[in-house]
């Protein structure tokens, strides 16, 4: 099985996978790495690991795997700090010149590459921009050679960072874009109210973080009782009006107009249910609920 190493450049909005060969990295340490553009400085955001050839498949769309050449050093470090600088300097530069351009494009950031080949400006936009001038520009007053990438709001987003509505940084920027799509399906099994401001992260698509517990939600809701079916108990009929997914509890109305919760596990499944459930060969929800677990 081939051994991975995960790495995170500051431009990149997912982490890439490496042949860590016998660099000996481990986790947290900078690393030089082979890339298509050259030779880059990135973060190793895991221990190398083994992984199945299904999932290197899936994930580099077998792609050759390129080389993790060395753990960084001092002087790789220095160096890197030194391009990181610089790169600041050249965005207001990037920034004016776009301007005087009248160019409809929004400057991200500006990227001097580790082995010094050329400097990479970041972009976003919401149209094809013809950028040749722009290019010459740059180019003359930073007397480099220029390459022009234009990112996606997501990307955008993972690149800059910032902070969700839970407080919490930007799972974009923290994790890394995951290559699973977030559909507005996963709101409404969570039960979320489909209001876009309200399930729209920093980039205005919907929250990468819809996705973490969407299975969890859809896994509960097919084991419990359906929503709004009625089930026999020992104090009368009961209507199911709500789930608690976090804590696998239900809740459940009673003749006398009393809710109650209890927990899914504590549901039972009538041997009439059972032998539909033989019948139609599907899986058995528990429909009744015995007088101790509704005292509880």
């Amino acid at each position: 099985m081939p051994t991975v190493v995960p790495v995170k450049f500051e431009y990149a909005a997912r982490d890439l996978w490496f042949d860590p060969k016998e660099s000996g990295v481990l986790e947290g340490d900078h690393v030089i790495c082979q890339t298509e553009r050259g030779l880059e400085i990135g973060l190793a955001v895991a221990d190398p690991r083994e992984i199945s050839q299904e999932e290197f498949e899936y994930k580099t769309n077998k792609a050759e795997l390129k080389d993790v050449v060395r753990v960084a050093t001092d002087e790789d470090l220095s160096r890197a700090e030194e391009l990181a600088a610089k790169g600041e300097a050249a965005l207001p530069v990037f920034r004016k010149f776009a301007v005087q351009e009248e160019l409809e494009m929004k400057p991200i950031g500006v990227e001097y590459l580790f082995d010094g080949e050329k400097v990479v400006c970041y972009f976003s936009a919401d149209d094809r921009v013809d950028f040749r001038q722009l290019v010459r520009e740059l180019s003359h007053e930073l007397h480099e050679r220029i390459d022009m990438r234009q990112i996606g709001v997501r990307e955008e987003a993972a690149v800059i960072g910032g902070y969700g509505h839970c407080g919490q940084e930007l799972c974009c920027r923290r994790f890394g874009l995951s290559f699973e799509p977030v559909s507005i399906r996963m709101a409404k099994e969570q039960d979320l109210p489909l209001n876009s401001t309200k399930i729209s992260g920093a980039c205005g698509r919907l929250m990468c973080c819809l996705r973490y517990e969407f299975e969890a939600y859809r896994d509960f809701k097919n084991r419990a009782p359906k929503r709004n079916a009625v089930i026999e108990t020992p104090l009368g009929m009961a209507k199911i009006v709500e789930y608690n997914t976090p804590k696998e509890e239900i809740a459940l109305r009673l003749e006398s107009g009393k809710v109650v919760r209890i927990p899914l596990a504590d549901m039972d499944t009538s041997p009439a249910a059972q032998q539909k459930s033989e019948d139609l060969g599907c899986s058995c929800r528990p429909d009744s609920v015995s007088r101790a677990a509704l005292e509880r």
